[in-house]
């Protein structure tokens, strides 16, 4: 370990079986511990108190050197206050490697440190990952060669550890579907890895093979991560879509956005985070819809905070969110509950309020859904997002109303909706919606729907049998086979790591 290596490992050992051996019969007192391991340690792990009751991004940043006779001088920055001691590593062209450790203070302005060496071709900064940084790619240095420091490029299929010598760029094969495209082949290429990285990209293009052009989406991010702060991470990125969302019609999607993640226990499942972002959309318009007056290009802003607590049996959502364009503001609100009540048996209420403070839109795009998802933003996974009847029409996107009955009308000016579904046997569930909606110059109306879900793949493919609601006895409808609901969502990894987990 980190504090092992800077004792000795012998030392350590010795305090280690000492300190066991002297408390042998009692419970280990953590503060105690490691109030005895700084003592030991000549103070060199004062700083683990503090370091594992938090979150941390300490980093180590080998800024400079120089060569000082019969030494190397290196500048060291860190970026937090905690005096955490740190190793150096030097290598030589025959492989030869020395260690040489040193204590810092309090400040977190670079530092100059000796190297009581002369041949080292190579300098590292805690080498072999041994202390917890958030960014090893600034841990060393070559001392020889011009170019030595430039990070060649290399191509990963799997994600893994990174070496922080590469700029390592992760390949993933991707397919997809939708109505227009038809089947999507595309490569991702991100540089994303198994830890956190403040500058990221992922870049997907595609093959629409409906279409025999080329489609795709990508989007690069900068992310602050402070060591020691009220926030967590404070995100800033841009990205783009282009696809075609009707027969031979495209849209272009631009986004710009910032997100600020609050600070909490490492060891918690909640999270808060507050966002702003704003979208571009241009689509292609047919002759219908230009006769019809519809949207060609508009800008969409968005405001929101959310809040998540991820447990196993008790996971809680809750999300507000408002906005704004040229013709209207509205504001809405959600909060959902999911309760394990036994293994693999839950139940779930979902609630959800929508607002809309102004609304002079030419046509009921930006009305809230009951029934069906108005995408407008181009958001959702949906297989024909100009589908109107037909076995596409009947995918269901859980959303605003979130309805599974086909109400047949949107809401204007307000809604008010309530969701439950319950686990009744193995693959079956049973649900029910509640809900309130007013249109301007209209009465508000009260609706409700029942029915069976069949859980194909869980999460995955799941199918909605309506029953009874404000509609009447929906089995006995001619046309029952078209309000039958299905969703679908693919991910095919998902599906893949639940058949591993097992059925039901």
């Amino acid at each position: 370990s980190f504090i092992a290596e800077k004792m000795g490992k012998e030392i350590f050992d010795d305090f280690m079986k000492s300190y066991l051996k002297k408390n042998a019969t009692k419970p280990i007192n953590t503060k105690e511990f490691l109030d005895e391991l700084a003592l030991a340690s000549g103070y060199s792990s004062e700083f683990l108190e503090r370091f594992i009751q938090q979150k941390n991004r300490t980093n180590f940043s080998l800024r400079r050197y120089k060569k000082l006779g019969d030494e190397f001088q290196i500048k060291v920055k860190k970026n937090t206050v905690q005096q955490i001691p740190f190793k150096v590593e030097t290598e030589n062209k025959k492989g030869e490697k020395k260690e040489f450790w040193f204590d810092t203070d309090d400040s977190m302005d670079p530092k100059p440190y000796n190297i009581p060496q002369s041949d080292a071709d190579k300098i590292v900064v805690n080498s072999e990952y041994i202390f917890p940084e958030n960014n090893f790619r600034d841990n060393y240095r070559y001392t020889k060669g011009f170019f030595a420091n430039q990070k060649k490029v290399r191509f990963k299929l799997f994600k893994d550890i990174p070496n922080p010598e590469y700029n390592e760029i992760y390949l993933n094969p991707r397919t997809n579907f939708n109505a227009y495209d038809k089947v999507l082949f595309g490569l991702n290429f991100k540089n994303s890895s198994l830890f956190e990285r403040k500058f990221k990209y992922s870049i997907t293009p595609y093959f629409s093979s409906g279409t025999g052009k080329l489609t795709g989406s990508g989007g690069v991010s900068y992310s602050f991560l402070p060591a020691e702060s009220f926030y967590r991470s404070l995100d800033l990125g841009v990205s783009g879509s282009y696809f075609h969302y009707d027969y031979d019609l495209t849209y272009r999607k631009f986004s710009a956005f910032a997100s600020m993640s609050f600070a909490k226990n490492p060891r918690s499942d909640t999270s808060r985070s507050v966002g702003i972002s704003y979208n571009f959309f241009d689509k292609d318009l047919n002759p219908e819809m230009i006769r019809n007056n519809e949207y060609a290009k508009y800008n969409l802003w968005s405001i929101g905070y959310g809040y998540s607590n991820r447990q196993i049996i008790h996971e809680k959502y809750f999300s507000t969110n408002l906005q704004l364009m040229e013709d209207f503001q509205k504001i809405s609100a959600e909060a959902f509950y999911r309760w394990e009540y036994a293994k693999d048996k839950k139940v779930s209420f979902r609630i959800f309020g929508g607002y809309l403070i102004s609304n002079q839109t030419k046509n009921n795009l930006f009305d809230y859904g009951i029934s069906r998802t108005s995408n407008y933003s181009f958001s959702y996974g949906l297989l024909g997002q100009s589908a109107t009847s037909g076995i596409l029409a009947q995918q269901l996107i859980i959303t605003d109303g979130g309805f599974k009955s086909f109400i047949g009308t949107s809401a204007n000016q307000w809604i008010t909706a309530f969701n439950v579904d319950s686990h009744v046997w193995k693959w079956f569930n049973i649900y029910a919606d509640a809900g309130i909606y007013k249109n301007v110059g209209r009465d508000s109306q009260f609706i409700w729907d029942s029915g069976v879900k069949v859980k194909v793949i869980p999460d995955f493919l799941e199918v909605y049998f309506p029953i009874q609601s404000s509609l009447g006895f929906e089995p006995s409808f001619k046309d029952y086979g078209k309000r039958i609901r299905f969703t679908l969502v693919l991910n095919f990894s998902a599906v893949t790591n639940y058949f591993r987990r097992g059925w039901f």
